[in-house]
C-alpha cells in the first residue's frame, strides 16, 4: 500500500468526503443461470432449454444493459429497454412465453450480493464523520437498489451515470459529484475496483483514488493506495494507513 502524505484536517481526518463505487466495491451482481432455467425450460420450444444454452445469452444480455443503460435516462426508458433486452435473449434461446412471464423470470434471477464487510465499513466511516457519496456507473435504478438494501441512510447523494449523463472514467461524473458535495478535492477520495474506470477516471478530476483489488491483480501506479478489503479504507481515511 503507497502511503498518502495529506496532513489530517480540522476534523482530523485526511479525507473528509468518501466517494465509493457500487459493483465490484460495495457489492456484486449475481445472475442465477440455473434459476432462469427452471423458470423457463417449460417454454421452450428450440430444444431442451439448459444452463449450458442459457448461461451465453444471458451473460450478454446482461453485457448490453451495463453498456447502453447510460441512454435511458427515465424509469419508464429503462424499464422498456429491459423488457426489449429480455424478450430478445428469450428469442435466442428458443423461449415462447407470455412477456410478462419472460421480464419476470430476467427480474427475480438477477440479485445484489452486499461484500461481508461493506455495511461495517460505511457504518464505521459514518461514525469517524466522513461524508459519503455513491459515484457509479449504473442505471438510474440505482437508489431503489440502495434502497432495498437498507444503505440509502449512509449517503447524502448518489451520483448515477445515467443519471448525470457521464460515465467513468469521464471526470464529468466525479465533478458532478464533487459540486453537488461542495466537498475540496485534497480532502476527497474515491474507492472503486476498476483501475481505468475508478483510479484514472477519479485521477484526471483531481481526486486521490483507493482502488478494491479483492483478486490481486497487481495494483494501479496511479492509485493512492491499493486494498484487498474495504475495512482498510476506514484507516486510510483516519490518516493512519
Amino acid at each position: 500500500m503507497r502511503e498518502v502524505t495529506n496532513p489530517p484536517s480540522a476534523n482530523g481526518l485526511r479525507y473528509e468526503t468518501v466517494f465509493l463505487d457500487v459493483d465490484g466495491t460495495l457489492l456484486w451482481v449475481d445472475l442465477d443461470v440455473e434459476g432462469y432455467v427452471r423458470d423457463l425450460a417449460p417454454y421452450a420450444r428450440d430444444g431442451e432449454l439448459t444452463v449450458e444454452r442459457a448461461s451465453g445469452p444471458l451473460r450478454k444480455s446482461v453485457r448490453k444493459h451495463i453498456a447502453e443503460n447510460i441512454k435511458y435516462r427515465t424509469a419508464g426508458e429503462l424499464n422498456e429497454f429491459r423488457r426489449r433486452n429480455a424478450l430478445e435473449t428469450a428469442r435466442r434461446l428458443g423461449v415462447e412465453a407470455p412477456p410478462e412471464v419472460i421480464t419476470g423470470a430476467a427480474e427475480r434471477r438477477i440479485s445484489f450480493r452486499p461484500y461481508p464487510e461493506s455495511e461495517e465499513v460505511l457504518r464505521g466511516l459514518r461514525g469517524l464523520g466522513a461524508r459519503l457519496y455513491v459515484v457509479s456507473n449504473w442505471d438510474v435504478l440505482l437508489e431503489e437498489v440502495l434502497g432495498d438494501l437498507g444503505w440509502l441512510g449512509y449517503f447524502e447523494d448518489v451520483v448515477a451515470s445515467a443519471a448525470v449523463g457521464y460515465e467513468k472514467p469521464d471526470p464529468g461524473i466525479f465533478e458532478e459529484a464533487l459540486r453537488r458535495s461542495g466537498a475540496e478535492r485534497g480532502r476527497t477520495v474515491h474507492v472503486g475496483n476498476d483501475p481505468v474506470a475508478d483510479v484514472e477516471g477519479a485521477r484526471a478530476a483531481g481526486i486521490d483514488a483507493v482502488l478494491v483489488d479483492r483478486r490481486g491483480g497487481g495494483g494501479h501506479p496511479a492509485a493512492s493506495a491499493v486494498v484487498s478489503d474495504l475495512r482498510e479504507v476506514l484507516g486510510i481515511v483516519r490518516g493512519r494507513s
